[in-house]
């Protein structure tokens, strides 16, 4: 089996999945501390949430009478809602009665150690990889050089 060669492309992909790794790291640390909710919608509410080291994405439909302000919005992180679940993907999907209408809520929950895992192939992928100034045989080439 061949060692692949560090290219430009490959270089640079490191790097951006090492800084991509530093933010969602930072962004996982805060959220043990502070839920952040992105939400956009009026008839579905798509959302996106980061809090208590898990990200949720998502959507709700909405009664016609429930107004929901659209844009970001934060708040403690005792307050966000968890879900426990073996797997590191977890779909969830609830109905909440209320007097105007169903309100009918679909989401996956991904806690950020599988994204932060998932950055981090890319920097070992460069690390195991030689470089492309190097000899492709070097067990060869040092026993030649010694004579």
């Amino acid at each position: 089996m061949r060692r692949p060669t560090r290219t430009h492309r490959l270089s640079m992909a490191a790097m951006v999945s090492s800084l991509a790794f530093g933010v969602v790291a930072a962004a996982g640390i805060r959220s043990f501390w502070t839920a952040d909710r992105w939400t956009h919608g009026r008839t579905y509410l798509v959302g996106l949430a980061l809090g208590r080291g898990r990200l949720v994405c998502g959507y709700v439909s909405l009664p016609i009478e429930v107004k929901v302000s659209d844009g970001h919005q934060s708040s403690d992180a005792k307050s966000f809602e968890t879900h426990s679940a073996i797997f590191p993907v977890a779909f969830v999907n609830k109905v909440h009665r209320l007097p105007s209408g169903n309100l009918t809520e679909h989401a996956v929950w991904v806690p950020l150690w599988f994204p932060l895992f998932l950055l981090l192939i890319i920097p070992m992928y460069w690390l195991i990889a030689r470089s492309a100034t190097a000899p492709a045989f070097p067990v060869i080439t040092d026993a030649k050089q010694s004579k």
